[in-house]
């Protein structure tokens, strides 16, 4: 069909036609039912674009916004992600006891640094390829502050450090050095000491005795005295619980009666969770030592690690906070340089790296004179060219923050492809491109139906009025109603004087005249309501005003009188202003539509409506 200067083709409609009809007899419309409907959704979306509202900053926001969340998983290789997810799965299950050293080189650290940071790191490699101490060279060279002890990091599980890291913290043999690789922080050597599986989560309560860093040997030794004093007393009967609460130094466990709640393996110190699991359940330590200080703990509870799939959600999010993010997308770049038939033009790019070398400094603006015009292609995809210029503008923006012209170029071809995919996906993948056109349609039908109707019904007083006095048949009550106030009050005395006020007073002011008159800050003897109440809605105006059932008058507020009148029909559009205004809206569809139906032009070929696929 079309409408107005829109076609649209059969996908759309049968998409819509699919995703709005059930197999249920209620929600089922036949096609020509259901083709109407349709008709009448584009004349309201033809008439929002007429009126400018998709070109507005908050549709273009709102849609990019839905499309942003959308696009997610058409931009990464989910068999990457899946794969990377098995990896992470299975190595949080497991412990590796780890030493490194590392000789700091920023993300952004010149040529000249980085390749001084490679040197020392490389010399030092060689030195332990000889023979010589990997503690002792740690503690000489290194930039961590592992140094002290000779790099040593004890032991921890997956996802607990930076990607690189880990990945070869978990590739190497025990026993075995690493060659040397770089993270953010720079260049490390690693040697993996031991290797074995961890044994799920525990819940646990724990006593501890702070020993500060370089502690005194008094500090310490009172210390030990303080916790060993505990453990005799927990051996004679005391309440662990107790002792916890008042005598811990983790004052955060201790508010909970010693208790860390249900924790994975890797999450305290090794020597901690090897006490836990030397227990049995409702069994407490003896006194060992960590790096925080002394503890006793207790065992409460213990379970298996849960299966991959219950932990996806959050093994996803830890992914996410580093470069395992990015594995995915890469993945997929690569594949889609292949579709999309990447072509590198090496000596345009040799071109711009030679240039980039010869800069006196990062950022060095020299470089772009010729390169920032230059339409040189450094890489074709899809027979579209990527060029000298927009790489080296992206180089310009970045100045002093680029180090490693080979990773930005990877980023850069990187992001491009993705662009490139992005902008294919409404082609690439008819149901995207229909869930697209479904949320942009959507917008713009609440957008502009809110303009022509249900906010100009709701504000249209006088459209309101003059349509209710012509359909006064149409609201009708099955019972009378009272239009007026409840009062109720403290007392007789307080009764009769507001009775009398109230005479006096014009019905916008009762209540809060009567509030005023009576109440204070501190003392209430007066409480007014104001409504519409059918007969049985209320027990107080069926005794009063209808003469049925008695009086619920409250203890504190004993007196009730009310002050109004009864009613057998409305007497304005304001006593049934919700049906009234739900009615006018339909009164003001109707006529739009018909507005609509004279504005656009409505054409439905038959022929493509017969091969509607109906099921």
């Amino acid at each position: 069909m079309s409408i107005g200067d829109n076609n649209v083709t059969r996908s759309e409609f049968e998409y819509i036609w699919k995703k709005n009809n059930t197999n249920t007899i209620q929600d089922s419309k036949s096609l020509n039912e259901y083709i109407d409907l349709f008709v009448n959704f584009k004349l309201k979306v033809a008439e929002a674009k007429a009126q400018g509202i998709d070109t507005t900053k908050a549709f273009i926001n709102e849609l990019n916004g839905y499309r942003q969340q959308l696009v997610a998983p058409y931009l990464t290789d989910k068999g990457a992600e899946d794969s990377l997810l098995k990896v992470e799965y299975d190595r949080f299950k497991r412990y590796v006891e780890v030493s490194h050293i590392l000789v700091q080189a920023a993300p952004n650290a010149s040529p000249k640094d980085t390749l001084a940071a490679w040197q020392k790191i490389s010399g030092l490699y060689k030195r332990i390829q000889k023979g010589e101490d990997f503690a002792k060279l740690a503690r000489e060279n290194s930039d961590d502050g592992s140094k002290e002890e000779g790099g040593y990091l004890g032991f921890t599980t997956g996802l607990r450090w930076v990607y690189p890291f880990e990945n070869v913290a978990f590739n190497t043999p025990v026993g075995k050095i690493s060659k040397p690789f770089r993270t953010q922080f720079g260049y490390h050597i690693i040697k993996l000491h031991s290797s074995r599986p961890g044994n799920g989560q525990y819940r646990s309560g724990h006593i501890l005795k702070l020993v500060p860093q370089n502690a005194s040997p008094e500090v310490q030794a009172a210390a030990k005295d303080s916790i060993f004093k505990i453990y005799n007393a927990l051996k004679n009967g005391e309440s662990f619980e107790k002792y916890a609460t008042e005598k811990s130094d983790d004052r955060g466990a201790a508010a909970n009666k010693g208790e860390q709640g249900m924790r994975y393996c890797g999450t305290f110190p090794i020597e901690y969770e090897d006490a836990v699991y030397k227990l049995k359940i409702g069994e407490f330590s003896e006194p060992f030592q960590s790096k925080y200080g002394w503890h006793i703990v207790k065992a409460l509870e213990f379970q298996p690690y849960p299966d991959i799939e219950k932990m996806r959600d959050e093994l996803t999010r830890a992914m996410g906070r580093d470069e395992r993010s990015q594995i995915g997308k890469k993945a997929l770049a690569e594949k889609l340089k292949k579709e999309y038939n990447y072509t590198l033009h090496k000596e345009n790019l040799a071109q711009l790296v030679k240039a980039f070398e010869a800069m006196s400094n990062p950022g060095d603006s020299t470089i772009f004179k010729n390169l920032s015009v230059s339409q040189a292609p450094l890489f074709t995809l899809n027979g579209v060219d990527f060029t000298q210029e927009q790489f080296a503008t992206l180089l310009k923006n970045k100045g002093s923050h680029v180090s490693n012209l080979n990773d930005e170029f990877s980023n850069f071809v990187q992001q491009k492809i993705l662009s490139y995919e992005d902008s294919q996906l409404e082609k690439k993948y008819p149901e995207f491109g229909h869930l697209m056109q479904e949320y942009s349609d959507g917008i713009l039908l609440f957008d502009v139906s809110n303009r022509e109707v249900w906010e100009k019904a709701s504000l249209d007083t006088a459209g309101l009025k003059t349509y209710f006095e012509a359909n006064k048949a149409k609201y009708t009550w099955e019972k009378p109603h009272y239009k007026g106030f409840i009062v109720q009050c403290a007392n007789a005395n307080v009764a009769k004087k507001a009775n009398k006020l109230i005479k006096k007073l014009p019905s916008d002011s009762i209540s809060v005249v009567l509030k005023r008159t009576f109440n204070n800050d501190s003392t209430t003897v007066v409480k007014v309501d104001r409504g519409l109440y059918a007969q049985g809605d209320n027990a107080n105006i069926d005794f009063l005003a209808f003469k049925q059932g008695k009086l619920e008058s409250k203890k504190d507020f004993p007196e009730v009188f009310i002050k109004g009148y009864a009613l057998n029909a409305p007497e304005s559009y304001l006593d049934v202003r919700g049906l009234v205004i739900s009615d006018y809206q339909n009164y003001l569809e109707d006529r739009w539509i018909k507005s609509l139906k004279g504005k656009f032009q409505v054409n439905v070929d038959k022929d493509v409506v017969n091969t509607v696929n109906k099921n």
